[in-house]
């Protein structure tokens, strides 16, 4: 052993999933390890109470290692636990979200129920976002002379792109399309040196202004999101859908820099010829985004075909069953990715929430509604409509204008009353002015930030007697809990684990006012 590669016992997992050390000199976050594991490791940077490394070489195995399930595993950035037993990465979630509910939430003992998790671990995703890159024969790149375009997974700890044809979380005619894809946007980029995979801006110091206007992101390709559902007139049960996934097919969203008409027509060629080589991809969209950054969110549409060729905006629309129900929803809309472990979760959000809204189970359903919810951060209506059903009125608020108007579609064929509105959910829950005590129950589904604080704010002023909370950030579940806790009790929480081989989980918890 040497001082700059000092050899350590990873002992637990931190919630970025890192490996935690413990040695003299304070605790060490190493990344890419597993507990049990004896690993040399080179120190990356020291803080005032702890350290970062990255892992140079596993020298013993730990006690729930596991051959990787993905031939990709060792380069690609997505599932760093998948080396991990199954069982052991279940005991390990719910073990951190523990510690933030008692480190963060100051909750001293928490009603934690079992984890939920689905059985399988492959092919269980309906959605992923491949990055566009630029590769050599060598390995991969950011940008260098004879690199080309490629589609893939960002490279672990960094923006390079790795082509995964072997990822395990997709079905096989999926990843199809992406490799069609690849081939297919190459050979209409070639020649010109416009048509490069985006290089996002580096990030701006800390504390600083950023770098100067040459550092900006560069390129045009950014990404291909593919969604797995079902078209709206496909005629089966929600049920039946979910045991036929043969009969599941494909939409992708193609999203790139702002371009000419020019660049928009190679985007719209390479849309038609994917259309066309692929009998099961049923709609191609193509959006822009502005922004110097790696997100796959877009800022504009430029166009949707459906694979007739047409172009209104059922080309972009698709569903899925969730609860027993179907919700309609648009390519690029939210919704959760991992379709059987999905039913678990709405599952728990109405078993707890139902009977503390309106004092009967959700299988009660020869009694009338009653009672009213506030669905906060409602996006398409999912899974608050499978709660409204069973209510007289819901008010939901979302941001996105697009999921908003989905939403009400989704409502009207559930045949729920209430009223559906876009905006800064503070901003609209101010101008409503609702009395305190005038909601039954709020369903509450913020993003991985949680709730804003104007949200939260007015949410204790409303006083519904319960809350429901969907988090998928224990981090930012602790910190609302802490905020909450004074007028509130948690009397359930439930993990569900929506994201095999990752750090990442959702929970369900019902809190009651004091």
């Amino acid at each position: 052993m040497t001082a700059d590669t000092p050899l350590l016992v990873i002992e637990a997992l931190a919630h970025d999933g890192r490996g935690i050390a413990r040695t003299p000199d304070g605790v060490v976050f190493v990344s890419d390890c597993l507990p049990g594991q004896t690993v040399r490791t080179r120190l990356l940077r020291r803080k005032a109470n702890f350290a970062e490394a990255c892992r140079v070489e596993l020298v013993q195995a730990g006690p729930d290692d596991r051959a990787p399930l993905c031939p990709h595993q060792a380069q690609c950035g997505g599932c760093p636990w998948q080396c991990l037993a199954r069982p052991a990465q279940l005991r390990w979630k719910e073990q951190l979200l523990r510690d933030a509910l008692q480190r963060i939430g100051r909750l001293t003992a928490p009603p934690l129920l079992p984890i939920l998790a689905d059985p399988q671990e492959t092919h269980f995703r309906n959605k992923m976002e491949f990055a566009f890159g630029m590769a050599s024969d060598s390995g991969t790149t950011d940008r260098q002379d004879g690199a080309r375009l490629c589609l893939g997974l960002r490279q672990r700890g960094g923006l390079a792109v790795v082509p995964v044809p072997g990822c395990r979380l997709l079905p096989p005619e999926t990843l199809t399309v992406v490799r069609s894809a690849e081939e297919l946007a190459r050979e209409l980029s070639a020649g010109d040196p416009r048509l490069t995979a985006h290089t996002p801006a580096p990030r701006p110091h800390r504390g600083g202004q950023g770098r100067a206007g040459r550092d900006r992101g560069k390129g045009f390709w950014r990404f291909l999101t593919l969604r797995r559902g079902l078209a709206p007139q496909c005629g089966l049960t929600p049920q039946e859908a979910l045991d036929r996934p043969e009969d599941w097919r494909i939409w992708a969203v193609c999203l790139t820099s702002p371009g000419d008409a020019r660049q928009r027509r190679v985007v719209r060629t390479l849309g038609e010829r994917l259309l066309a080589r692929h009998p099961h991809l049923a709609g191609f969209l193509h959006e822009e985004r502005q922004r110097d950054d790696a997100l796959a969110q877009g800022e504009r549409r430029v166009f949707r075909l459906g694979a007739d060729g047409g172009e209104g905006e059922e080309a972009g629309l698709f569903r899925l069953p969730l609860g027993g129900q179907w919700f309609t929803l648009d390519a690029a809309s939210f919704f959760q990715v991992n379709t059987d472990a999905a039913q678990l979760l709405a599952r728990e959000v109405l078993d707890q929430l139902l009977p503390a809204l309106c004092g009967r189970a959700a299988d009660a359903r020869d009694l009338p509604a009653s009672g009213r919810l506030l669905d906060l951060y409602c996006g398409v209506g999912a899974p608050g409509l499978l709660a409204a059903r069973h209510v007289s009125e819901t008010c939901g608020l979302e941001y996105d204008a697009r999921a908003v108007r989905l939403a009400r579609r989704n409502a009207a064929a559930l045949g729920c009353r209430g009223v559906w509105q876009a905006g800064d959910a503070g901003k609209l829950l101010s101008e409503r002015a609702d009395a305190p005590g005038s909601f039954d129950a709020a369903l509450v589904d913020p993003p991985r930030a949680g709730m804003d604080a104007v949200v939260r704010e007015h949410l204790l002023r409303l006083r519904p007697p319960h809350i429901l909370l969907v988090s998928c950030n224990p981090a930012t579940l602790a910190r609302d809990a802490a905020c909450m806790a004074q007028d509130y009790e948690p009397l359930a929480i439930r993990p569900v684990d929506l994201f095999p081989h990752t750090p990442h989980l959702e929970s369900v918890s019902l809190w009651r006012r004091r």
